[in-house]
């Protein structure tokens, strides 16, 4: 008896295009990236139940007229186009305190695997590095934490013998340092922002000439709260290093892929990701270059959960790219409202 193959539904075949597809797009092809998106807003509009109530009556007129969901929909309940139990990895955010933590629901790894090696080789190349990673306060939460998990996957792809995690043990890090001086291979240090800090407070550090520095953010403290600016300043001179080799990453657990600067304070997305920046009080009007507002993501990599994203973030147009300038208040992003307001009638 021979086994059955499975049945594949054209819904399917919908998602599968998609994954095989958006990691592919190369930078500039808006015609690729607007017949991709335009399938994910169908698809998510007809399965994604909670975006469906907040798209409610809107036909697709381009990625920029998408109506972008507040990621505070993360927190109250699971944004899927599929039976949230049947989700391969649960990812959760940092929330402080007793603060809700948003939860997003990764249909397919794999989805996430692709879009966070795909990036990291556009802007870093396949290596190998010596890669080591500072990441307190998030060490404690495992798998649940989506930045752990792609600092563990790009240890573990691109990562030579001497990389790996470190806390209070700084042996980790002066077998690294020693390694990477010995065989010439490049040193990339991934860190949140306030451990970096508070590894430098505690001494200088002096990295290879040829080291990258990678901040991961979190640099508002009950402690401290410093601009990316003065962080990068102050990084620099205590890593030993041009502030052109202090690089900054952008992600969230509700976003699949990420953004990096390059010796900068600009993010520049993935060929499958736009940005926008919106009035936060009309989140449906854009902004020109220049004038901060809310930044809206749109990301093909979010397929299984929602592609359109209104941020919390506070930013502004820089070129091709964004500069984050902070944190929007909860009353200050008027989407916030509108999602309440979809939730409540139902």
């Amino acid at each position: 008896m021979h086994d059955q193959a499975p049945v594949v539904t054209p819904n399917d075949r919908v998602w599968q295009d998609v994954e095989d597809r958006f990691a592919r797009l190369a930078p500039g092809d808006e015609a690729g990236f607007e017949a991709l998106a335009e399938v994910v807003f169908a698809a998510q509009v007809r399965h994604n139940p909670v975006y469906a109530r907040y798209a409610r009556g809107m036909a697709w007129r381009g990625w920029e007229a998408a109506p972008f969901l507040p990621v505070e929909a993360f927190k109250l309940v699971p944004v899927t186009t599929f039976p949230p139990e049947e989700a391969e990895q649960v990812f959760e955010s940092s929330g402080t305190g007793r603060a809700v933590p948003s939860r997003h629901y990764v249909r397919r790894l794999r989805v996430y695997e692709r879009a966070v090696r795909t990036h990291f080789e556009q802007v870093f190349g396949t290596g190998p590095f010596t890669l080591v990673a500072h990441l307190p306060h998030y060490a404690d939460r495992g798998r649940r934490s989506s930045l752990l998990y792609m600092v563990d996957l790009l240890i573990r792809h691109y990562g030579d013998a001497a990389s790996g995690f470190f806390l209070e043990d700084r042996s980790v890090l002066d077998r690294a340092l020693a390694h990477s001086r010995r065989t010439g291979t490049p040193m990339l240090l991934f860190g949140a922002a306030f451990g970096l800090l508070d590894l430098l407070d505690e001494a200088p550090v002096a990295l290879p000439p040829d080291a990258r520095v990678i901040e991961t953010g979190g640099m508002k403290t009950y402690r401290r709260e410093i601009g990316r600016e003065a962080l990068h300043a102050r990084l620099a001179e205590g890593f030993g290093l041009p502030e052109a080799q202090i690089w900054s990453e952008y992600g969230m657990c509700e976003l699949m892929s990420q953004a990096y600067t390059r010796g900068d304070t600009v993010f520049r997305p993935p060929p499958w990701m736009r940005f926008r920046i919106v009035d936060p009080d009309d989140p449906t009007r854009g902004l020109p270059a220049g004038e901060p507002g809310a930044l809206a993501l749109f990301d093909l990599a979010n397929l299984y959960s929602a592609a359109a994203l209104l941020t919390e973030d506070r930013a502004v147009q820089r070129g091709d790219g964004f500069e984050v300038l902070g944190r929007l208040s909860h009353a200050a992003l008027r989407g916030c409202n509108f999602l309440v307001e979809s939730e409540g009638g139902g």
